[in-house]
């Protein structure tokens, strides 16, 4: 475990220590012991999301470390005393088959291969309020007192507490934002009657004549307790597949290590309401799943798995599915509705704002990294050639 200590001014009036401590932790038994500290941290940050929760966290290390993680945690913790106050979860990894083994520092749980990415949207650095930048420099300091080639952090909001507070003229590091795409977001706080009169009146009117085929149908939407969990959890695999497979695509549950990290969260999850399974049932056949999480006031839709009704009694079942969650949430005081990254028509129509993600992506002038970049810029061209020939 490295120390250092960095010293920043006090404000007027200020009773906080003087002192802050950056500690980066190297090994996962310390960091296990700092759960309750990493927890409590979590609960009062500005920054908080489901990504950055401890158990998702430890959960992507113990499943996808093995394999992608060998050049170690580099978990950046910062301390005032006994008191955690912000938090960064990086690790080092090795670009398989590369000739030059250039290090790369990332978020914990980003960098898999695409067949098996769990797409971690919302990361940052966590911090207690009001401590944002003093946190955000010294986490900056510790990265530039690291040992790495290239640094990516992947799907942070463009307002993130990192971002604000990083020094783009530092000489160690040439760094570029690259656009990652946005999040659809409904607002539910205000009730969903409420939600709804905020929507165009042809999607108003969509929306409430979907209910009420529902409805007339007899369809049925529940959400899944700790007795029914795994049942619902199945369901969604194996409606997500159906789909997926019948595309020629295998489908991301088709990936082990995808599918064991997402039964672990749903079992440790759904008790306790942090995790939702939803799903929409006709004559006892289930025809759509909903897998998302709350963190604070906010849902976030991560996975959807759909199929058509039988007789098309229900024309959009996943428009419906929605929007039945939608309103079960909003009673559960869930004011904000996710949809995560991807701007479709369909989400666009139901929700009335957006947040953008960026990556940053930084490459340091060393030999590794240059040789690491024509690399990258050969098979970029050798993909390009093929196309090519393939054409003819």
């Amino acid at each position: 475990m490295m120390n250092v200590d960095v010293r920043d001014s006090l404000s007027v009036g200020s009773t906080r220590p003087e002192l802050l401590t950056v500690r980066v932790i190297e090994d996962a038994a310390a960091w296990d012991a700092i759960r309750c500290d990493w927890d409590a941290l979590h609960a009062v940050s500005p920054t908080a999301s489901t990504t950055l929760e401890f158990t998702w966290l430890r959960q992507w290390w113990r499943i996808y470390g093995p394999v992608y993680g060998a050049g170690g945690l580099c978990v950046i913790t910062l301390w005032r005393g006994a008191d955690l106050a912000g938090a960064l979860p990086l690790y080092r990894s090795r670009t398989p088959g590369s000739v030059a083994a250039a290090r790369c520092l990332r978020f914990i749980s980003t960098g898999e291969a695409e067949f098996e990415e769990t797409c971690a949207d919302y990361l940052d650095l966590l911090h207690l309020p009001g401590e944002e930048e003093v946190c955000a420099r010294a986490a900056w300091d510790a990265i530039d007192a690291m040992d790495w080639d290239t640094l990516i952090l992947l799907d942070m909001p463009e307002r993130a507490s990192l971002l604000r507070w990083r020094d783009a003229r530092s000489a160690r590091r040439r760094s570029a934002l690259v656009s990652r795409g946005g999040c659809p977001i409904a607002r539910i706080g205000s009730g969903f009657e409420a939600y709804l009169e905020q929507l165009s009146s042809k999607t108003r009117m969509r929306a409430r004549q979907e209910l009420r085929k529902v409805e007339r149908a007899g369809a049925v939407f529940e959400l899944a307790t700790e007795a029914d969990l795994d049942t619902y959890f199945d369901d969604l695999i194996r409606i997500h597949q159906e789909r997926w497979t019948a595309d020629g695509q295998p489908g991301c549950f088709a990936a082990p290590r995808f599918t064991a990290f997402h039964r672990c969260l749903v079992r440790e999850w759904v008790g306790s309401g942090r995790a939702i399974l939803g799903r929409l049932s006709y004559r006892g056949q289930a025809c759509v799943l909903l897998y998302g999480f709350v963190t604070g006031d906010k849902f976030d839709l991560y996975q959807l798995g759909t199929k058509s009704v039988e007789g098309g009694v229900i024309h959009s079942p996943g428009m419906v599915a929605n929007l039945l969650l939608m309103a079960r949430l909003s009673t559960m005081g869930v004011a904000r509705y996710d949809f995560l990254r991807g701007v479709t028509t369909f989400k666009r129509s139901l929700t009335n704002e957006q947040c953008n993600l960026v990556s940053l992506e930084c490459r340091r002038r060393t030999p590794r990294a240059q040789l690491e970049l024509i690399e990258l810029q050969l098979r970029r061209f050798a993909r390009k050639m093929l196309k090519l020939l393939f054409r003819r």
